[in-house]
């Protein structure tokens, strides 16, 4: 990669990081942790951690015996 490709790639991540910026909108404050309950309902990605951390946790498990 070239110097004048790099810094093309730098000020492209850096344009797309404003506009990312731009647009994120922040969570309201919780005040219980019960307001937290159901906010991954129907998410890909938290059920891949849950899984994620099941295998985790059986594998060390395993190995304890």
């Amino acid at each position: 990669m070239t110097l004048e490709q790099l810094e093309q790639r730098v000020n492209d991540l850096e344009r797309q990081l404003a506009e990312l910026r731009r647009n994120v909108q922040p969570l309201g404050r919780m005040n219980s942790v019960k307001e937290t309950f159901g906010m991954f309902a129907d998410d890909p990605g938290f059920d891949e951690i849950v899984r994620l951390g099941r295998e985790y946790r059986d594998q060390a498990n395993s190995e304890d015996d």
